[in-house]
């Protein structure tokens, strides 16, 4: 009797558990139909957002070439292996393509050699959804194009082009390491920063 009454209890416990993952995968579901249905997107910055990007950058600075110019920006684009992903923007990039998410990512340089960072990240972004965009000014113009609901990003102006293109904005904190200082101001514009997002 002992023995019949263990069994049941655990066909009880394994049907309890595939109830839940059901119930879980049909509000997953859903979930999904309405974001993939509506083609709703999020967009990322990619320095100091999705990445550190400092150590690409330093060694552009060392290597003689000019600074800033074509060859420059092609030494940036074909080091993304000196690159780290940040972890907590990358969970969030991942969870909202689990969710069906269109996900964009906004790099502030020109193209120069960018289609091997390109195909790095074409298992979280498609190929056009990749874009290099050196004139911040055009950045509005992209993220209104699109059903873009959050822009991810880490300086003063990609609040700012995200207010201009009616999409709510999260302030990504920089490492500490990165040597790009420029427009960084958390907190100050009335935005939502996300806390530890610098690592």
């Amino acid at each position: 009797m002992a023995i019949f009454e263990k069994a049941t209890a655990k066909v009880q416990k394994g049907w309890s558990i595939w109830k839940k993952m059901f119930s879980w995968m049909c509000i997953w579901g859903l979930i999904f139909s309405l974001v993939t249905i509506g083609r709703l997107r999020v967009g990322f910055d990619y320095d100091d957002t999705l990445v550190f990007s400092t150590p690409a950058f330093n060694k552009a600075f060392k290597s003689g070439v000019q600074a800033f110019s074509p060859e420059f920006w092609s030494i940036v684009n074909q080091s993304y292996d000196l690159e780290r992903p940040k972890y907590f923007t990358n969970a969030f990039a991942w969870f909202f393509r689990l969710l069906g998410f269109r996900i964009t990512v906004i790099a502030a340089r020109p193209p120069e050699g960018g289609d091997p960072l390109k195909k790095e990240w074409r298992h979280l972004v498609h190929g056009a959804d990749f874009q290099f965009v050196p004139d911040a000014e055009k950045k509005p113009s992209i993220l209104r194009q699109g059903n873009y609901i959050l822009y991810f990003g880490d300086s003063d102006s990609d609040i700012v082009v995200a207010r201009r293109a009616g999409i709510f904005p999260l302030r990504v904190r920089r490492s500490v390491q990165s040597s790009n200082k420029d427009e960084y101001h958390p907190g100050t514009m009335g935005e939502l920063t996300i806390p530890l997002s610098q690592f």
